[in-house]
């Protein structure tokens, strides 16, 4: 693997990825209970979902239509855990 220009931009993704879920669960500490920290983990488990469909740009061994069909259910994942995680907070 070669670092190209769209790599190093997956790789700076990561690291802003890890960034935002470290600070969420230092929030999530914080506020224990309620539904701060409902949502709170909804954006953590969110932010994870992505970052495991940016990841599989490195997962380039295993064939470009695998690796798209992982992004894409990844992405798709994140965007279900999201809704349905908010219907639950409504419907609460």
């Amino acid at each position: 693997m070669e670092l190209s220009p769209q790599t190093t931009i997956y790789l700076f993704m990561l690291v802003i990825y890890i960034i935002i879920v470290y600070i969420f669960d230092r929030a999530r500490k914080k506020f224990k209970g309620g539904n701060i920290e409902m949502v709170i983990k909804l954006i953590i488990i969110n932010t994870l979902l992505l970052l495991a469909a940016d990841f599989t740009h490195f997962l380039s061994f295993l064939g470009p239509d695998v690796t798209y069909m992982l992004k894409q259910v990844f992405q798709l994942a994140a965007m279900c855990a999201i809704a349905f995680g908010g219907l639950k907070l409504i419907s609460a």
